[in-house]
This record gives C-alpha cells, sequence and structure tokens, in this order.
C-alpha cells in the first residue's frame, strides 16, 4: 500500500502524464516548472523513466515523450474491441478485393498474436483466429513484427521453442535474423510453406507515428494463389492497408489512453 500520495512513484506518474499531455514539446525546464519540483529532482526522475524506456528525450536538448515500452503496454493491455472498430472494415476490403483471409495481429512483450482476422474460405480460419499466436521464426505476421524490435526482444522471441512445423522451416537463430534483416530490407515478410506445407502469408508491418512496430497485417491463402501473379498486387494492398491502420491506430490509442 502507498501511503506517501508524495511519495517517488507518484512523481513518476506526474511526469509521465505531463509527458503525455504535451507530447515532444517539453523541455526539462516545462516539466520541472509545471510539476513544481526542482530541476535536478525533475532531471533524476525523467532519466529513470527514459532508461526504463517509458519515456524519450532529454539529450541534446530534445523535448520528451512517451517511450517505447509504455506504448507496447498500452496496446498489448488494450480492449481488443477498439481495435476490431478500427481495422475490421480495412480488413474486408482487402479480404474481399484478394479473396484471401486478411488478419491484423499484435505483439504482446515478445509474442505475436492475432487480433482481428477476416477470412473467406472457412479451410484457412483456423490459421488466422483472433487469439492464436503466430511462431516468430516461421509466419509471415510475426515476422513482420519482430524485425522491427530491439535485439533484446528479439532475443527473447527466439528464446523459447522454435519447432520444425515444415521441411520449409527455418528455425537456427542465426537465419532467423538474417531472415528479419530482409524484412526490413524489402518493407514485408513472407511464410511459403512455413507453417503448412500448402499455405503462404505474406504480411506489411505497420508503422506508426512514434516510429514503433506493434502491429503487422497479414494475408494468408494456398500456396500457388498467394504467391503467383497477383503477388505485386496483393503487396499494394497490404501496404495501404498498413498506411491506413497506422492512422487510425495511433488516433485510436491517444483516445484510449486518455
Amino acid at each position: 500500500m502507498i501511503e506517501d500520495r508524495d511519495g517517488p512513484l507518484e512523481r513518476y506518474m506526474r511526469l509521465l502524464e505531463l509527458i503525455a499531455a504535451f507530447p515532444d514539446r517539453l523541455a526539462l525546464t516545462d516539466i520541472a516548472n509545471l510539476s513544481d519540483l526542482p530541476k535536478t529532482t525533475a532531471h533524476r526522475l525523467l532519466k529513470g523513466l527514459v532508461k526504463a524506456e517509458l519515456a524519450t528525450g532529454g539529450q541534446g536538448g530534445r523535448s520528451y515523450s512517451i517511450g517505447p515500452r509504455l506504448s507496447r503496454i498500452l496496446h498489448a493491455t488494450a480492449d481488443t474491441g477498439w481495435l476490431e472498430a478500427l481495422a475490421r472494415p480495412i480488413l474486408s476490403e482487402l479480404a474481399d478485393a484478394s479473396g484471401e483471409a486478411c488478419y491484423l495481429t499484435k505483439l504482446v512483450d515478445s509474442r505475436v498474436f492475432v487480433a482481428v482476422s477476416e477470412a473467406p474460405e472457412v479451410r484457412w480460419r483456423s490459421y488466422v483466429r483472433p487469439g492464436h499466436e503466430m511462431p516468430p521464426h516461421a509466419a509471415a505476421s510475426a515476422k513482420a513484427v519482430i524485425a522491427y524490435q530491439s535485439e533484446e526482444l528479439v532475443a527473447r522471441a527466439l528464446a523459447g521453442d522454435l519447432p520444425k512445423l515444415t521441411v520449409n522451416t527455418r528455425n537456427d537463430p542465426e537465419w532467423i535474423r538474417e531472415e528479419f534483416s530482409r524484412v526490413r530490407d524489402k518493407g514485408y515478410a513472407t511464410c511459403i510453406g512455413e507453417v503448412d506445407e500448402g499455405l503462404a502469408a505474406i504480411a506489411t508491418p505497420v508503422r506508426q507515428s512514434d516510429g514503433l512496430v506493434l502491429y503487422a497485417v497479414g494475408m494468408s491463402g494456398p500456396l500457388q494463389r498467394l504467391m503467383g501473379e497477383k503477388l505485386e498486387q496483393n503487396l499494394a494492398a497490404l501496404s495501404e492497408g498498413s498506411r491506413r491502420l497506422a492512422a487510425k491506430l495511433s488516433i485510436g490509442a491517444k483516445l484510449v489512453s486518455s
């Protein structure tokens, strides 16, 4: 039980609330004045928040903003209702246009789960049902998220069991890290018979306004059909869907946090 309302935790929370209210607009002096703290105390608390990745800024006089760890917590713990409301119309458009299963995955700690899905064909629905965990070494929508995380988070994602799901699955960490590098270079990820020998998937990262990648938009279907002549068309549609979702999710996250 915290009895001292003006104790260290309360001071950290006050600073986080200020930073959230005025993102990228408050320098150290502003925060000290608004929080009624000595500048040295505010600086010490801010250093702690930055070290814990709950805030960013400070170096070179940069203003402060909410850090990646706090953003991950917000998105990972938020009710999926708002995600579904924002994502489903876009996923429905993608599924109708392509005829393939389309879905949104999200990062929860170091694991990737399906959040929302639209699957015209019953056969593929089990692969993309909400709550289904995507293997980080094989699933396109997991690769498209994990590839953009810190080395510490990547290490945690690959620390668990990485099963050989098919003859095409690669589970050696060095190859997987090279695959993540290819994802960053190309801007999209693929799964070519790595989860099911007859199944393929493509996915693009959802880059939020703060630069974080916590989500990906994926498309799955029969290998021959998905990786055939419509591949470039489907990738373009996914990229556009990810761009539209990024704008909506950034707004949604702000509304949820407030």
